[in-house]
């Protein structure tokens, strides 16, 4: 990059905010995806104007410009493949407003999702979307991608708690779309077309969200399977029960041993464990939630089953459940990476069963580890291999064809319920939308960013990368 960029990018945000060190640049070249690529220079904006200003100068020059939050995303969505301008928005990370009589509250992007609700909890309220990574996600990753997690089965995902957003585009122009009130149908809901956008659009830079009132009761019950089609049925029975609960979150064996082993826990043997939780603000109700699920689980015969009489051992059982992902991680030869298809719910104890049969049919050279949000159709299964081995690297590949194309969208599924497209899945939208549609995402890319700088190549306008 000509130095003089450089030096108008240091007049902007200051000398301290802009860095060409090559540790620094490396540390922005991944997120857990098997993809890398190195930026020019990375540039910590810490205002709405910082942005303005370095997307004006990126539009200008025809820069690409990759924003990026904790980078917690497993889909290769902010790696910067062309070079370019990593746009770090870490330091925007203010909660501006908590207004609590519209039940709503104002952040900058930056903003760390367990924080957020560590602020709201002595008011009572919270905000429900719940990804696993939710100690380190930002809120503007979570719009990017718009995230889901473990209670998205109850309370929606993180598109369904947004009411507007400050956005500035490509040129520098700085829009709000959406509205303070609970409805609005004035526009083409522009706000949610920038959640999920994985940043190919524009740049969020405030964020008006509603909250919620947190629960005061809880129901936790786990169910132990013999087999993880049974399981599957256990899923389909509770979703079948009439009773939404707050969660219903599937570990497999593999990702059940690794998460006790993890976390000290000593956990049954058992093929799956199914994790089913109610809440709400009526203990009745939320025990009688409770009950009905129960009895719609059993059906499906579970060799074991434990209610979680206290706090402490709900606390338990989710730990379990969050550590799938990162105890997977620790015992990999090299590479970990989590997939997120999804099926309509009643086909979960086909897709399952699919699933567990991958390895052998890449010769074994991946493992499999599955687990996700089994309410909702959501699964994520965990792929472990060694990407510096290239015939590992290519199994994986493979395994990801079988998953997207044999499973997923023969089921009438999706190659992805909450992580995104990115690099990884780019090459699947056609297989699921057409090639009308994905023309007319590229359309839409067009009108946002005409000079391709914003996330380029990356994302739902795409759909021909080859990775």
């Amino acid at each position: 990059m000509d130095e003089k960029i450089i030096e108008e990018l240091k007049n902007i945000v200051g000398e301290e905010d802009v860095s060409t060190d090559p540790l620094e640049i490396y540390v922005h070249s991944r997120d857990s995806a098997p993809f890398q690529g190195f930026a020019d220079v990375i540039v910590r904006p810490e205002s709405t104007e910082e942005v303005s200003q370095i997307l004006k100068l990126a539009n200008d020059y025809k820069i690409p410009v990759y924003p990026r939050g904790s980078g917690t995303s497993i889909c290769g969505g902010p790696i910067p493949v062309l070079g370019g301008i990593v746009l770090a928005m870490y330091k925007m990370n203010r909660i501006i407003e908590f207004d609590r009589e519209n039940l709503m509250v104002t952040v900058e992007p930056g903003v760390i999702c367990d924080d957020l609700n560590e602020f709201l909890a002595p008011y009572g309220y919270f905000f429900p979307p719940d990804p696993g990574s939710s100690n380190a996600a930002t809120i503007g990753g979570m719009v990017g991608h718009n995230a889901g997690g473990m209670l998205a089965l109850k309370y929606g995902t993180t598109k369904d708690w947004i009411q507007w957003l400050e956005v500035v585009l490509p040129g520098g122009k700085v829009i709000r779309t959406g509205s303070n009130t609970l409805k609005s149908v004035s526009d083409y809901d522009l706000t949610k077309l920038f959640c999920a956008s994985e940043g190919t659009l524009g740049v969020v830079t405030k964020i008006g969200m509603r909250v919620a009132p947190k629960p005061k009761y809880y129901r936790t019950v786990l169910f132990y399977f013999d087999d993880l089609r049974k399981a599957g049925n256990a899923i389909v029975n509770v979703r079948s029960s009439g009773v939404v609960p707050a969660a219903l979150e599937i570990i497999d064996r593999i990702s059940m041993k690794t998460a006790g082993e993890y976390t000290g826990m000593d956990l049954p043997e058992a093929e799956a464990m199914l994790i089913v939780q109610t809440d709400g603000l009526v203990e009745e109700q939320v025990q009688r939630e409770i009950e009905i699920c129960f009895e719609a689980a059993k059906k499906a015969e579970p060799i074991e089953w434990m209610m979680a009489e206290t706090e402490e051992e709900r606390n338990k059982a989710w730990a379990a459940r969050k550590a799938a992902y990162p105890a997977l991680v620790r015992t990999s030869p090299a590479t970990t990476c989590m997939e997120d298809m999804s099926v309509p719910v009643p086909k979960i104890p086909d897709a399952l069963v699919k699933l567990q049969k991958i390895p052998e049919r890449v010769n074994n050279l991946v493992s499999i580890g599955i687990f996700g949000h089994a309410g909702d159709g959501n699964l994520h299964p965990t792929f472990q291999y060694d990407e510096r081995e290239p015939e590992q690297r290519e199994a994986f590949f493979k395994a990801l064809d079988i998953m997207y194309r044999e499973i997923a969208l023969p089921m009438g599924g999706t190659v992805t319920g909450e992580h995104g497209i990115g690099l990884i899945r780019a090459k699947y939208l056609i297989d699921e939308y057409g090639a009308e549609v994905v023309e007319l995402m590229k359309g839409i890319k067009k009108v946002f960013d005409p000079n391709n700088i914003m996330n380029p190549d990356k994302g739902k306008p795409w759909g021909v990368i080859e990775v």
